[in-house]
């Protein structure tokens, strides 16, 4: 059975030429579904950004509103987050300190949705968080792992557009945020367990 991500989306969308087109709201931009298969969520969105490598702001808002709110949410790498299952490296109050490239301490199959906001490059994780700079490749099998089948993974990354996916994974979207007001590149990336 081939994954159809329009029955993934909880928010409005219209029909545009071959695209599902859908705001972005409550951040600033449009996104687009190809309509023919395979299905790929892409688009550019602006957002305001804040100190301290937390989230944009409207960005958890986002992603709730286009996918709907999942309480079963593991956030990695989760600093200052809230209102969820939270794993850091650093003693930043999570729900559990781990190495988030291998979730040693978490079971697998247990939630419906993985989040994580790495350091983007080894400078920002060594002057910030005091660690190396992550792998992007552990990250991702180690939130395959933890996350049932079914469940949505969201990794937001620098600029790159990063394709690799573990086993039973399936990329399902890119898409560019502009953080202002410095103009800064990120990328959205969006798998799917399968």
């Amino acid at each position: 059975m081939e994954l159809n991500i329009l029955d993934l989306i909880k928010c409005e969308t219209f029909k545009a030429y071959e695209y599902v087109v859908m705001e972005a709201t409550p951040a600033t931009g449009i996104l687009y579904v190809t309509e023919d298969s395979p299905h790929f969520i892409s688009g550019h969105i602006r957002m305001r950004g804040r100190d301290g490598g937390r989230y944009p702001f409207n960005y958890l808002e986002m992603i709730d509103n286009i996918f709907g709110k999942e309480p079963n949410t593991i956030e990695v790498c989760s600093d200052d987050v809230t209102g969820c299952f939270t794993v850091d490296i650093a003693p930043t109050n999570p729900t559990v300190m781990d190495d988030a490239q291998y979730l040693n301490k978490i079971e697998s199959d247990r939630f419906n949705r993985w989040r994580c906001d790495p350091p983007y490059n080894e400078a920002t994780a060594k002057k910030m968080y005091g660690t190396d700079l992550p792998s992007t490749a552990k990250l991702l099998k180690a939130g395959a792992r933890v996350c049932k089948s079914g469940s949505l993974m969201f990794l937001l990354l620098g600029p790159q557009n990063y394709q690799a996916c573990p086993n039973g994974v399936k990329r399902i979207g890119w898409i560019a945020i502009t953080v202002v007001p410095n103009n800064e590149m990120r990328a959205l990336h969006i798998f799917y367990k399968t």
